[in-house]
């Protein structure tokens, strides 16, 4: 089965919203003004949406931050920019927040997320959702995103991680099981874990994840594509899409994502790190870890 990852594509309108008070709302909205506007420049978030709905693929994993700060506006855009991925893919299309699509409290009690895209809603009450695409194939998404005043935290809690759980234990022995979370709980040596910026309680993630061995683990959040193990999780591969939308001189920073073949024995091969050249689609073979 080919699966392509994608995540963190951005859109961004540089407008108010009625919580100006939240403090996040602020530094979120100066940011964008003075710096974050120019790294993701809006013509790449659409011509990314508009390459991928011409790739080939059995799976799209979208996993999180269609938004900047969680507007109307920019998940108008985002629904807008991924329709005809649904539309060609359909129930093979998953996707999940991110923190930027949790961005404040108001956000998360109007639901914008779940009005604008219902197919990556999570069902009532749960943080967790399971889809089997194949007979042998199920993919697993958590959200463990929520507001903070000041950071760009996430928080694996103790009722996320006994949902996450009970769900990974009910698919236990039916075949190769695809993981999806937005951020991740193993950085490569050069990438530093900041201390706003971490999954909180990512230890207990990753024993979780040790305990019940998914084949892949997808994520963004840091926006820079990798492919590693922990050595606490050894039987599973953790995959970083890296930005769909952001602009840079790196090719593992440039707007792109990943793709790679996945057996039913949950084997990964032919895994590319993709990005979006002058020139059209730049793929790189990677050598699975």
């Amino acid at each position: 089965m080919r699966i392509l990852h994608f995540g963190d594509i951005h859109f961004w309108r540089l407008q108010p919203d009625w919580d100006l008070y939240y403090p996040k709302r602020v530094l979120g909205l100066a940011n964008l003004a003075l710096r974050r506007r120019y790294r993701f420049p809006p013509h790449l978030a659409w011509k990314a949406a508009r390459q991928i709905a011409e790739e080939e693929a059995d799976l799209v994993v979208f996993s999180g931050d269609l938004s900047t700060m969680s507007l109307d506006a920019e998940f108008r855009d985002a629904a807008e920019a991924l329709a005809p991925l649904f539309e060609k893919w359909g129930e093979r299309l998953f996707v999940i927040p991110g923190n930027h699509d949790r961005y404040t409290p108001r956000s998360v009690r109007s639901r914008r997320y779940e009005k604008y895209f219902p197919q990556g809603a999570l069902p009532e009450g749960k943080r967790v959702v399971a889809r089997q695409v194949a007979d042998s194939l199920s993919v697993v998404g958590f959200d463990a995103s929520r507001p903070f005043k000041v950071r760009s935290n996430g928080l694996f809690d103790e009722g996320l991680e006994a949902e996450l759980d009970a769900e990974l234990g009910r698919l236990g022995g039916g075949g190769a099981v695809v993981l999806v979370g937005h951020f991740p709980y193993v950085y490569p040596p050069e990438v530093e874990a900041a201390w706003d910026h971490k999954l909180l309680r990512d230890e207990a993630l990753a024993e979780l994840v040790a305990r019940h061995r998914p084949a892949v683990y997808l994520h963004g959040h840091k926006h820079i594509r990798w492919a590693l193990r922990d050595a606490r999780t050894p039987d599973t591969l953790c995959l970083n899409c890296g930005p769909a939308g952001m602009a840079s001189e790196q090719p593992e920073k440039h707007a792109g994502w990943v793709s790679f073949d996945l057996s039913e024995g949950g084997e990964v091969g032919d895994l590319c790190h993709v990005h979006l050249g002058d020139e059209g689609v730049v793929r790189r073979a990677v050598e699975v870890p």
